[in-house]
């Protein structure tokens, strides 16, 4: 069976002296080089996460304020869009105000240069109606009859129909 020498005695003793000499020197050094390489890696996975997370906050301002600069930027087309269509309908008010204004002028003016000729037009026919009278009376009219005539022609002018 199993024979038990002092050689396989001292190979036992000496193993177990060896795990624990190993474990006295070797295993905790070892085991702190290890938890230590665990706790760094284990500070860059937690730096890294928060780098991340700063990042995804610091994307999430520059996106919301990318909205606000969208949003101003429509306001400011909107409100320059507002004011050209102001303008414009200023400008049309305007210019519906002149057209107005000028045929107001130019109806006056017709008005003014109508009365003129027909005030022209009365002095000729009272100058001619006083010629025309004086040849078929055949004598010579005198102020008085001239100025009565005239009114009469005057009279009887203005209710023609023009």
């Amino acid at each position: 069976m199993l024979e038990f020498n002092a050689t396989l005695l001292a190979q036992i003793a000496d193993f177990i002296i060896l795990l624990i000499f190993l474990r006295a020197v070797v295993y905790k050094p070892l085991t702190k080089v290890l938890q230590d390489r665990q706790d760094h890696i284990e500070n860059n996975v937690a730096a890294a996460e928060k780098e991340r997370q700063e990042a995804e906050q610091l994307k999430a301002g520059y996106e919301a304020e990318m909205r606000r600069a969208r949003e101003q930027a429509q306001e400011i087309i909107q409100k320059a869009s507002k004011a050209g269509e102001d303008q414009a309908a200023e400008i049309l008010e305007n210019a519906k105000k002149e057209t107005v204004r000028q045929k107001e002028a130019a109806l006056a003016e017709i008005q003014r240069e109508k009365d003129k000729a027909m005030a022209e037009l009365r002095d000729q026919v009272a100058n001619l109606s006083v010629l025309v009278a004086g040849k078929i009376i055949g004598r010579k009219i005198t102020d008085d009859i001239q100025h009565s005539m005239v009114q009469e022609f005057i009279k009887e002018a203005g209710e023609l129909p023009c």
